[in-house]
């Protein structure tokens, strides 16, 4: 079970948003892309996923899968630590796909983005159930954001937008957060008639804070801030450093054709 504690500070951290400390895995990961039968529907369940997600990236603590169609790409997440559950809720995950060498900024969807309009208060005495606090997260995951895309301006999309994008998350039975992604081959600038190798990027992003609160505090604030060593963020190596970073992998796979 999720500790109690670990999402109380996932609801109390997920307001946060964009510091720029990132540490990246640069080699990519080759593996061979599977064509989807059928269209997986982004439910958060991962009954489209018979292999029910082998395929694991220690860098960032995610199992993922990675499947495609003439229509879509297909992509599904499931984290393998409930301690990065803070970190994800907070920044969300961003994914991308490239032809290699084509653009620097290639189109990316981050998910799952919550929303931070501040809710109704309740009693902190009394901590709700777990799965009580699950169905809080979920409620507040209302949108998509999107960036890079040539047909769609950057920010939030509508989960129902009119674009074909899709994503939903949801928790598993060992209470382990999973999240589906569709996004059509169309957008990528994608086909499988082409037979170049596209380079997916898939990124925790990591807790961030509000830019306009940092400027302010980098011009006002000269004296070293006690307890980070005179520096603006705590040792490399530290629990809060990893929680303010972001740790990026890339996969490097053909799309697959129909046999």
């Amino acid at each position: 079970m999720i500790r109690k504690k670990s999402i109380t500070l996932a609801i109390a951290l997920i307001s946060l948003l964009n510091l720029p400390v990132v540490y990246s895995q640069k080699k990519a990961d080759l593996i061979k892309t599977r064509w989807a039968l059928k269209p997986v529907v982004a439910d958060g369940v991962l009954s489209d996923w018979p292999d029910s997600l082998t395929m694991f990236n220690e860098a960032t603590n995610l199992y993922y899968g990675l499947a495609n169609d003439h229509k879509n790409v297909y992509l599904a997440i499931r984290s393998a630590s409930k301690q990065d559950l803070t970190k994800i809720l907070a920044g969300g995950i961003s994914f991308s796909a490239n032809i290699e060498g084509k653009k620097k900024n290639p189109p990316t969807v981050i998910f799952p983005v919550l929303d931070r309009t501040p809710g109704k208060s309740r009693n902190t005495r009394e901590q709700p159930e777990v799965e009580e606090m699950q169905k809080q997260v979920l409620s507040r995951i209302k949108d998509i954001k999107v960036a890079g895309f040539k047909e769609i301006i950057d920010g939030g999309i509508s989960l129902q937008n009119t674009y074909g994008i899709r994503a939903a998350a949801s928790f598993d039975k060992n209470n382990f957060l999973v999240q589906e992604i569709t996004i059509p081959l169309s957008l990528l600038n994608l086909s499988t008639s082409t037979s170049d190798e596209v380079i997916y990027s898939i990124r925790v992003n990591g807790l961030q804070a509000p830019q306009a609160a940092m400027n302010q505090r980098q011009t006002t604030q000269r004296q070293p801030m006690g307890g980070m060593n005179g520096n603006q963020f705590p040792p490399r190596n530290s629990p809060m450093n990893k929680l303010l970073s972001s740790t990026e992998f890339y996969i490097k796979s053909r799309l697959a054709t129909k046999q």
